[in-house]
């Protein structure tokens, strides 16, 4: 296991020989040995005692401290190095039009293949054709990509097959609250649970990421842009539809989140305090079982720009 996630609320990580041994109020809850462990993420309100951390440094580890919403808080790297290696593959692959351009499109596949998930998961349910035409278009346009000789084009037909997904994506929700997609300001507040889901999801990939070494600012689908994580941003296209839109679908056609929830400052549509607390805590609930495939999809892309391999994004 290379990577190790802490998440007993209120635990004291102790050291114990070459072992780490939780406790909770004096009781012990686990012994963990370290053998093969590179990085320990260690969750919110988890204590890590300064001899623990002084083993787990020694044995090259390094300490990640991340909110349970899976945003890095800080992080106490070991003197053990590590990176430079996938950095520099990372940079040739980005320089090499062919190998950037075939995990773009890789990534482009993957979104739209999800997409079309969420769609026919929905369309079961439902005996009219409206769908149809739709998904339709959207399997030409993934057809199509694997014609495409630019980042430029492929981007492109992500674009009109989005159109065609969005089209659908109104009327899988119960009220008709939704007209279009719409970043800042949110014009309904659909797009503003949206906004927000994509940037908790942006959070969680940007752990797995830099976990991993990656130089964040250097996308192959996203430009690079200083300051921007371009290769988050990337991962981010082949879970949003499975891991956010089905999950806020699910949210607002529950009645999990209602209209009493949202306000309007300035045109644009925000959580109220209550119903932040609610989001958050749904969120909770839905990223657990998640995490782990995050993790999977960043290990698949080192070893694609390691090994100069094909990139198997991820897929529904």
């Amino acid at each position: 296991m290379e990577t190790l996630y802490i998440a007993h609320m209120h635990c004291t990580i102790r050291r114990e020989g070459e072992h780490l041994k939780l406790t909770l109020r004096g009781e012990t809850l686990d012994t963990v040995p370290l053998i093969g462990v590179k990085t320990i993420i260690v969750m919110d309100r988890v204590n890590l005692t300064a001899p623990a951390l002084s083993l787990l440094l020694n044995k090259g580890i390094d300490v990640f401290y991340m909110s349970k919403w899976g945003k890095i808080r800080g992080r106490v790297l070991s003197n053990n190095g590590g990176g430079a290696i996938l950095r520099l593959a990372q940079y040739s692959a980005y320089l090499d039009s062919d190998k950037r351009l075939d995990i773009a499109k890789s990534i482009v596949s993957a979104k739209i293949n999800n997409q079309i998930s969420v769609i026919k998961k929905y369309k079961y349910h439902d005996t009219t054709s409206v769908y149809d035409g739709h998904l339709s278009k959207m399997n030409g346009y993934a057809d199509s990509l694997s014609g495409t000789n630019t980042i430029n084009e492929a981007m492109g037909i992500e674009g009109v097959s989005a159109k065609n997904y969005w089209e659908c994506f109104k009327r899988m929700l119960k009220k008709p609250v939704f007209i279009r997609r719409e970043y800042r300001p949110a014009p309904d507040y659909v797009n503003a649970l949206l906004n927000l889901g994509y940037a908790f999801l942006a959070n969680e990939l940007t752990t797995c990421l830099t976990i991993k070494r990656f130089d964040l600012e250097v996308g192959f689908l996203h430009s690079v842009h200083y300051g921007r994580s371009s290769l988050a941003l990337d991962i981010m296209e082949e879970f949003r539809a499975p891991f956010i839109d089905s999950w806020v679908l699910g949210m607002l056609n529950k009645n999990q989140l209602k209209d009493e929830h949202f306000h309007v400052v300035d045109g644009d549509y925000r959580l109220s305090d209550e119903g932040f607390n609610k989001f958050c805590t749904l969120y909770h609930e839905r990223v657990i079982p998640w995490r782990e495939r995050f993790r999977e999809q960043s290990t698949r892309l080192k070893n694609a720009v390691l090994k100069g391999e094909h990139y198997e994004s991820y897929r529904e």
